[in-house]
């Protein structure tokens, strides 16, 4: 039986905890997004990713015994990350709006805790998943009413856009389930057409393998020549596909203080991570999400941006990087900028 006191509880506990919006939907398998997981992994597209095929069961069911046996419920919760000042870059280089703020990670497991204890001490099992356990986050915040799934796979908040981090909480208290949110793109294809790598094989059709943000971030070793010249500035992920999006116009103003941008990037160029050392590096990314891609893989993707900018005055560091960096796969980024940007310089 629902227990419709204890979802007002735990609803108004997440929206005083800092979530700006939340939903439940009924623990069960998910389909038909199992079956296109497992489409997605068998073709191949979520390339290194490995972590994705291991614990494919589990995703497809919250009740599998490595997430939460019993479960009834899925609690949805969406913050906002749009808004506020002024995009984060690191001239030149462009970094996604959420890696301008704290380390998401931290902040929405502390605010999931409180309702996991909330339920716990209502008698019942609860694990929260802040985009570190393997849950289809997007899906059941489209079955909780919380948002829809764009073309681009991002999930769209009416009146937040699609600038939100999401968190779960499985449990097995039978909470009230809202009415799932239809998809409401239409015939609107501005995300798949302004994609820079031709990442989006159809509408909800994403290989990740071509997509900015998993090359700067999770892609290891050289990332592959022909997507390059592509990949423009982009030195942390990629915004391409959502600042396109209409539905993002409305969230513009609404800011969660948690992931205002921090000063870290106050004066940051691209060419920085070129010349700051690895310990200097992990002082300057700690508590970032930056860490993600590492002190090489932003060597790397520095190398890259430095090289589609074409500008002579990053030679000398480059050179430099070419001739010396500890990682074999900046010096082969740094040698490839050098090429094309005396090449750029040579025709004019």
């Amino acid at each position: 039986m629902e227990d419709a006191e204890l979802t007002r509880e735990v609803k108004a506990l997440a929206h005083r905890v800092g979530f700006a919006r939340v939903g439940a939907a009924r623990a069960g398998a998910l389909e038909p997004e199992g079956e296109q997981l497992q489409a997605w992994l068998d073709a191949g597209r979520h390339g290194e990713m490995g972590w994705m095929a291991e614990t494919a069961s589990v995703r497809k069911d919250p009740r599998h015994p490595g997430m939460v046996p019993g479960a009834e419920s899925v609690l949805v919760m969406a913050a906002p990350y749009g808004g506020g000042p002024a995009k984060v870059q690191a001239l030149p280089g462009r970094v996604a709006d959420y890696a301008r703020g704290r380390d998401y990670h931290r902040v929405l497991s502390k605010r999931t805790r409180e309702i996991v204890r909330l339920l716990s001490e209502s008698g019942h099992d609860a694990r929260s998943a802040v985009d570190s356990k393997p849950v289809l986050e997007r899906a059941w915040a489209e079955r909780a009413g919380v948002g829809f799934v764009g073309k681009n796979c991002c999930l769209i908040v009416p009146g937040l856009g699609s600038h939100v981090f999401l968190s779960c909480v499985i449990t097995t208290a039978p909470l009230v389930p809202d009415p799932p949110m239809p998809r409401r793109c239409g015939d609107c294809r501005l995300c798949l057409d302004a994609c820079p790598t031709r990442a989006f094989e159809g509408p909800r059709e994403l290989d990740a393998r071509r997509c900015i943000s998993y090359l700067t971030i999770e892609h290891e070793g050289p990332i592959p020549e022909a997507l390059r010249a592509s990949m423009n500035d982009w030195l942390f992920g990629c915004d391409v596909c959502q600042d396109v999006c209409p539905y993002n116009r409305s969230g513009a103003g609404l800011v969660d203080e948690a992931f205002l941008p921090r000063a870290q990037w106050d004066g940051m160029s691209a060419a920085d991570f070129l010349t700051m050392s690895a310990d200097s590096f992990a002082d300057w990314a700690a508590g970032s999400p930056t860490k993600r891609a590492g002190y090489e893989g932003l060597a790397r993707n520095a190398s890259i941006v430095l090289g589609n900018r074409g500008e002579r005055r990053h030679l000398p560091i480059l050179r430099e990087a070419a001739d010396s960096h500890r990682s074999q796969t900046v010096r082969e980024s740094a040698h490839w900028a050098i090429r094309q940007i005396e090449q750029r310089t040579a025709s004019r």
